[in-house]
């Protein structure tokens, strides 16, 4: 696996998604957060122009989609093979969707990870219902 960006979702529309996604680029990988109470838009992590670094500082800060995310970015380069490896070890047999009815509100989950070497995009998705090994991502 060549795992260049995952993105993980959590919440429902009552009480929001808290969100995490993650990117590898050329020299360096970076983690960005999203939480339920957060007024920030939604970010497309693979668009190519998503990009955060301490190199890129300067242009994070006056650009007009990535400035509001400023302080919610970390620097994962040395931790980016880790991420990968967990990841794929996780998801290794997981189905493409949960679902479960219950009363009460639903609690929505998702993960999306595209494979550069591969050049595929999978999704998982779940209500109400996860995989066996969820609690441990």
């Amino acid at each position: 696996m060549a795992l260049k960006y995952f993105e993980f979702y959590r919440g429902n529309l009552a009480a929001g998604f808290e969100t995490i996604a993650g990117k590898r680029m050329n020299d360096h990988a970076f983690i960005v957060t999203r939480h339920n109470d957060d007024h920030l838009p939604q970010l497309d992590i693979a668009d190519d122009s998503v990009d955060f670094s301490r190199k890129r500082q300067q242009i994070i800060q006056h650009d007009f989609k990535l400035h509001r995310f400023e302080n919610d970015w970390q620097d994962v380069g040395f931790q980016w093979d880790n991420i990968e490896r967990r990841l794929s070890e996780l998801t290794a047999d997981w189905q493409a969707e949960y679902r479960q009815i219950k009363a009460g509100p639903t609690d929505e989950w998702g993960l999306r990870t595209f494979d550069e070497a591969t050049q595929v995009e999978q999704q998982f998705v779940g209500a109400n219902a996860y995989p066996d090994n969820f609690t441990t991502l």
